[in-house]
């Protein structure tokens, strides 16, 4: 009885030592440590980001058309067979389509051909038959026309003569119109036998340009089946030294796209490595995937090491603007917010007297003098609470209600105050939400903007 008495008394003893902790520590006073950075200068470069895919400036699809075995492949430059990454040129073998069924072809036009000549020779004597016939029919004609009827020639005999010789003249016409058809079958029969040697030299594939086998899709032994359009053997890229990146772009940033545009990259293949590029073109056929419409931007890339390869995923940044010599603070000091309890006496007061500032849509108020000319210097975007959230040199961008017509109220009132020039204002409505962008030109000046509702 007597220790769980002794527990009880300890175990109070401590409890009282651990409240008197909690209150003495309660009283002593919040002490805050702030970490700070230098403002320092340096180089801003504003960037839209995408994905894209190296791609070869030009490829080409060689393809077969004739159907066939495939029964060997060409050698390349390098005088190995054909594969892939083969370095090929103009009019070089790829590949060869078994020959035996177009050589019967070719036989069967050949003799085709042999037989329309042969029709052409007995269409010509045909016709000379038919002339001598009719020759002989016209003197016998003659001379019953000048006997006439009567009795030494009767009358049927007559009429007999008459009929001999027009049937003879029109037989002759017959021929005549035969060899006319033989000479066509004979052009008919040149032009299947010119397919047919056409088709022979197809079996030979060629390469059509000087390029790098990218892909090969057919082996030794496989058929290829040519209907009604050609099948595909291999794919040829031209020069590597120059390639083409397809980037996907969403519409809300293409209207920063510009021919010409500077563009940088990395690929996984190289990291830590930057390459750079242009904008060659927007292509205007947009895709919609779950409602999101993208515009693919072709970008030219010099590649005159052949480092890059096609197909490899590339990571764009296109440049929409690159500051030089400019003051920069770390993102983590813009994105700091002090709970209320931190902020100090002198900096509640201030806020409670920009109150009225920041009740209207918008504000400006100055600070420091305007002597200083119209240079351009530094200004602050303020939010709501009064706590500054982007220091920046030259440009000021303010953002606000979501009221189309604010952004107009907002360049008027900059324009009448001559905070900004009038040829650098830029207002932009997105999604009922405006930014206006300018140079500042009154020294040091403060923009109120009211939180959105």
């Amino acid at each position: 009885m007597k220790g769980f008495i002794k527990l009880i008394i300890v175990i109070a003893v401590l409890g009282g030592i651990w409240f008197a902790w909690e209150q003495w520590k309660g009283n002593e006073a919040i002490q805050v440590d702030y970490q700070t950075e230098p403002l320092e200068k340096g180089d801003l470069m504003i960037t839209i980001d995408a994905t894209g895919v190296t791609e070869p400036d030009e490829l080409v699809d060689v393809g077969a058309q004739v159907s066939g075995i495939i029964m060997e492949f060409g050698k390349d430059l390098d005088g190995k067979v054909v594969d892939y990454s083969s370095p090929v040129k103009a009019g070089q073998m790829l590949a060869e389509i078994d020959k035996l069924p177009v050589q019967l072809d070719v036989q069967r036009a050949e003799a085709s051909k042999a037989q329309a000549i042969a029709g052409i020779a007995r269409a010509k004597a045909d016709i000379q038959q038919a002339k001598a016939k009719h020759q002989q029919a016209r003197l016998d004609r003659e001379r019953a026309e000048k006997l006439g009827p009567g009795d030494a020639l009767s009358k049927s005999s007559y009429d007999q003569y008459i009929a001999d010789e027009e049937t003879a003249r029109a037989n002759v016409a017959v021929a005549e119109a035969s060899l006319q058809e033989a000479e066509a079958s004979l052009k008919q029969a040149e032009a299947a036998l010119k397919k047919e040697m056409r088709n022979l030299e197809y079996t030979t594939i060629q390469s059509p340009v000087d390029g790098v086998v990218v892909k090969r899709l057919v082996n030794i032994g496989q058929t290829v089946v040519s209907s009604m359009s050609a099948s595909s053997l291999f794919y040829i890229a031209t020069d590597l030294s120059k390639l083409k990146i397809w980037a996907a772009v969403n519409e809300a940033d293409i209207g920063s796209i510009r021919k010409g545009q500077e563009v940088l990259f990395t690929v996984d293949a190289f990291s830590g490595r930057k390459f750079k590029g242009t904008v060659d073109k927007i292509r205007l056929d947009a895709t919609m995937t779950s409602n999101v419409v993208t515009y693919i931007v072709d970008i030219d890339v010099p590649n005159p090491d052949k480092l890059l390869i096609p197909y490899l995923t590339a990571n764009v940044q296109f440049v929409v603007e690159d500051i030089r010599d400019a003051f920069l603070v770390s993102n983590a000091a813009l994105r700091f917010r002090p709970e209320t309890e931190l902020v100090s006496a002198e900096q509640k007061a201030a806020f409670e007297r920009m109150q009225p500032e920041l009740a209207a849509p918008f504000a400006v108020s100055e600070i420091g003098s305007s002597s200083q000319g119209t240079s351009s210097r530094k200004g602050y975007l303020v939010d709501a609470n009064g706590y500054i959230v982007l220091p920046v040199i030259g440009k000021i961008k303010a953002a606000g209600k979501t009221c189309s017509r604010l952004g107009d109220e907002i360049a008027a009132t900059l324009r009448n105050r001559d905070y900004i020039s009038d040829a650098s204002v830029n207002v932009q409505i997105t999604n009922f939400k405006f930014s206006v962008l300018g140079e500042v030109k009154t020294p040091g000046c403060l923009l109120y903007t009211s939180p959105s509702p």
